[in-house]
């Protein structure tokens, strides 16, 4: 058996076209899931149940179903009658689906956060909404940074599930080099290897944030 990566090297300015891809499509899916768990875990925490209930029912669905249904679902499903682009249906997919556990993170860690800091900010003259996004929520956003960093390596990966709906990520433009070049071994080799480097990069900045972030405190 023969190793040949003269494909990989050929092709290789289209496998970076596919990481610039999945880097921009993963800095837009984690800024909509974290801003939007906030949002949805402080309306979960401080509405009435009447609105609550329905977001808590949304965040168990999307945390108890496959990710790749609810693209089909929302690609192929709602498609049927609103014609959505893919890219939009693969960064609205992602989002929800990591902002239903973001929400869960921010949920912990907001009642993780002394009610006794409530009432003093309270006291101090702070509204309801003030105390809540200048008292409570950055501190329960410092205290989420190390689960929030393990899901957007997570979410990173799973960036190649949009592959399914045609999005020219990597996975996806490694596949048509792959048709042409006849070399499967050699670019999947080269893909783990790409991945394997982002996650330490990632993990490397992960670690920087906590360290900033614990000396914050």
């Amino acid at each position: 058996m023969e190793f040949d990566f003269s494909p990989v090297i050929t092709y290789f300015p289209t496998l970076i076209k596919g990481v610039g891809a999945t880097l921009l499509i993963g800095v837009v899916v984690a800024l909509l899931s974290i801003i939007g768990g906030q949002i949805v875990a402080v309306i979960s925490l401080y509405t009435r149940k009447a609105v609550n209930w329905p977001l808590r029912f949304l965040i168990w669905l999307f945390m108890t179903t496959p990710l790749l249904l609810q693209l089909y679902f929302l690609y192929f499903g709602i498609g049927q009658w609103v014609l959505i682009p893919a890219i939009a249906v693969g960064v609205l997919g992602l989002g929800f689906h990591y902002m239903a556990y973001n929400a869960d993170i921010f949920i912990a860690t907001i009642k993780s956060v002394s009610n006794g800091q409530y009432e003093a900010s309270r006291s101090l003259g702070f509204g309801h909404l003030a105390t809540i996004f200048y008292i409570i929520l950055p501190q329960a956003f410092y205290r989420a940074i190390p689960q929030l960093g393990n899901n957007m390596i997570i979410m990173v990966k799973d960036i190649s599930v949009l592959s399914a709906i045609g999005i020219a990520e990597l996975v996806y433009l490694s596949q048509y080099a792959i048709s042409v070049s006849f070399r499967p071994f050699e670019f999947y080799i080269t893909i783990a290897v790409i991945y394997y480097l982002i996650n330490v990069l990632m993990e490397t900045g992960q670690s920087w944030v906590e360290r900033r972030a614990a000396a914050r405190r």
